[in-house]
């Protein structure tokens, strides 16, 4: 589904790939908490691996939707990548399926961007808003913007409106699209942009750790707005499905793939086939 901003001219297509299942595992229960309560302990790694094998094997159920959905139950295989992946690496020593880890670490969402622009005929920038930074891919460089976790905090306050949470977000994305452009970045006709959050049909998120995404339908044509970009096509959809679009194109992966994105938290998808 398309919507076009009035005022820019922008189109906001939510895509959806074919053959990747998007899944919620941020919240799946371990021992007496979640898995987003192990991330930032040494033993992940372990706690990931023995959670995994649940999934394997069926079992598993996360807080907020109940049992983890059947297509997961006996992948063939697991794909970590984002930039806390390679720390897991001791934990999976031994593991009773292939792991691969991903090459391109915090950088995994050029790839996959970059075929699914030209699987719809454009050559444009790649934009992967993460929990920790927004990250630029245009015209063979890159460009990291870093999250100021005093304007945009991790956790809510309440006694800042909803509608001032909103603009900052806007403002961090387009502020930084604007300095590509500013440094040379060639204007593009069309966007790949990755969301840290759930979308519906018409790409509006519906929340993460920057508060006020959730249902901002005017997130990504503002910031377009703001960035002086021309009218163009925005192609929105989650990180990790864009991280699996990436994963699909190793050759090292085999068969049905839970692809994992370790970074400040756990992002999920399967890759089908």
């Amino acid at each position: 589904m398309e919507t076009r901003d009035r005022k820019q001219g922008a189109v906001v297509r939510r895509i959806r790939p074919e053959g990747i299942v998007p899944l919620e595992l941020w919240d799946l229960r371990v021992g007496d908490g979640i898995l987003w309560d192990w991330a930032a302990r040494d033993d992940f790694g372990g706690v990931l691996r023995r959670a995994l094998g649940m999934l394997h094997a069926g079992g598993g159920a996360t807080r907020s939707e109940g049992p983890v959905p059947p297509c997961v139950r006996g992948f063939s295989g697991v794909y970590l990548t984002g930039g806390g992946a390679a720390r897991l690496a001791p934990g999976f020593e031994g593991a009773p399926w292939p792991v691969w880890f991903g090459s391109e670490g915090a950088h995994a969402a050029e790839p996959g961007g970059r075929a699914l622009l030209a699987g719809q005929g454009y050559d444009g920038w790649v934009v992967d808003l993460g929990q920790t930074s927004l990250k630029v891919f245009a015209g063979g460089r890159r460009w990291a913007f870093p999250r100021d976790y005093e304007v945009l905090p991790v956790r809510r306050d309440d006694r800042v409106p909803l509608d001032d949470q909103r603009e900052s977000l806007r403002r961090f994305i387009g502020d930084a699209l604007r300095r590509c452009l500013e440094e040379g970045a060639p204007g593009p006709d069309a966007i790949v942009l990755a969301l840290p959050s759930r979308l519906d049909d018409r790409g509006v998120p519906e929340g993460s750790s920057y508060h006020g995404m959730g249902g901002d339908d005017r997130l990504v044509s503002d910031a377009c707005l703001r960035a002086g970009l021309p009218p163009l096509t925005v192609f929105v959809l989650n990180d990790a499905e864009l991280a699996a679009m990436t994963a699909r194109l190793d050759r090292r992966r085999q068969g049905r793939t839970l692809v994992l994105t370790i970074g400040f938290g756990v992002g999920a998808a399967l890759i089908e086939s």
